[in-house]
């Protein structure tokens, strides 16, 4: 095994790029050596022959792009991309190879390599990728970087509204009590209708927080048994179930997943009041929680769940609207909720690489599917408790 780090004098996260190395030709290496010693682009670059060692470092270290050899004793680069996909999808990753085959090229675009290059290598064409992925790249983390700080600022103008809005229902509570006497009917009706409106204005600032709060909770997945945390999720819900007269069905054998605890009892518990607050009262309701089998994902290590009911249904143009925040149907605004249950549920799903759509037609059933990991096989869990946390509608 040969391991060798190439640094330059900026080494700051804001000027300086991680770059990891992988392949077992010594030659190729060194002409790796000549292409990035001429670089002044503040590149940190990290070289093993290895390509086992190259999975110990891409655990332990976020590199910004990737480039390995397709073909390799052991641990081929397929392998060492989908490590890398893992541990950080955007990641850019370009594969060297020594062949042209189309097929194996196919396998790596569909892994999310990002281009790749054939041996022998020249120096221009291996800069000019090396500079694009680095554009790439850069764009990402400018737009993580505008995300956080748009974040940041949410957080701290809904707290900022919040107090405002105690002041102001303070001092209408005060003219309430102590001053109703001296008003007429309009008067107290106005007075009225402001407590109203703040209490409005209160509900979606705290879905505001709550939503901005998940980009700074800590996630610390593991493996959870799927099936105990929605009998406890539904339990919660069994009153309002049965007062709509809404039949619940969940799918037997719920397979493990791995996530984290707080996230996985949110994006239920919104998704099944969703389907409550939705639901059609001049039919048989029910609501349908289980794994598709009947269709194909993407992620070989993700599991399609789905949750499906009969309610009043979602138009077609809408379906993608329905994860923005305060975004809700037309025909529905007579109902409860101020739109951040399903933006909630997408940013949730979204901080582990996850996603959701939706498939439904106006007064027709609606289908919610979205992509969990599977449980992991290789994780010590710490005992789990009886899913008691928090749960955010």
């Amino acid at each position: 095994m040969s391991t060798t780090k190439l640094k330059n004098n900026r080494n700051t996260r804001e000027d300086s790029f991680n770059i990891l190395i992988v392949d077992d030709d010594e030659l190729v290496m060194e002409s790796f050596d000549r292409v990035f010693s001429a670089e002044e682009n503040g590149f940190s670059v990290d070289k093993t022959t290895d390509a086992r060692h190259a999975i110990d470092l891409i655990e332990k270290r976020v590199y910004d792009l990737v480039i390995t050899d397709l073909v390799m004793p052991e641990i081929d680069g397929i392998q060492v991309l989908r490590k890398v996909k893992k541990a950080n999808p955007d990641t850019e990753v370009i594969l060297i190879t020594a062949y042209s085959s189309s097929s194996s090229i196919l396998d790596a675009m569909y892994f999310g390599a990002s281009n790749y290059i054939t041996k022998p290598i020249d120096p221009a064409e291996l800069r000019l990728h090396v500079r694009k992925a680095i554009n790439r790249r850069k764009s990402i983390l400018e737009r993580d970087r505008k995300i956080a700080e748009l974040e940041r600022l949410s957080y701290t103008l809904a707290h900022d509204f919040k107090a405002s809005l105690l002041s102001i229902r303070g001092f209408a509570r005060i003219l309430l009590n102590d001053y109703s006497d001296k008003l007429n009917g309009d008067g107290q009706f106005l007075l009225y209708r402001i407590n109203a409106n703040v209490s409005t204005m209160e509900s979606m600032i705290e879905g505001l927080l709550e939503y901005a709060k998940i980009g700074k909770l800590e996630i610390n997945p593991e493996n959870i048994n799927t099936a105990k945390l929605i009998n406890k999720i539904t339990e919660n819900f069994k009153p309002i179930l049965k007062e709509n007269h809404i039949d619940l069905i969940i799918e037997k054998q719920l397979p493990d997943v791995y996530f984290y605890r707080s996230g996985l009892l949110t994006i239920f518990a919104n998704l099944i009041d969703n389907a409550i607050k939705y639901a059609r009262y001049d039919a048989e309701s029910y609501i349908k929680i289980g794994v598709s089998k009947d269709r194909v994902n993407s992620n070989a290590n993700q599991l399609l769940f789905y949750i499906e009911d009969n309610g009043i249904g979602i138009p077609q143009k809408n379906l993608k609207l329905v994860f923005d925040i305060f975004q809700r149907c037309e025909k529905i605004m007579n109902k409860n909720g101020y739109g951040m249950g399903l933006a909630i549920v997408k940013k949730v799903l979204g901080s582990m690489n996850c996603s959701i759509h939706a498939e439904s037609e106006l007064g027709e059933k609606t289908t919610f599917y979205f992509t969990l990991p599977k449980k992991n096989p290789v994780t010590t869990n710490t005992p789990q408790n009886d899913g008691s946390q928090e749960i955010t509608i």
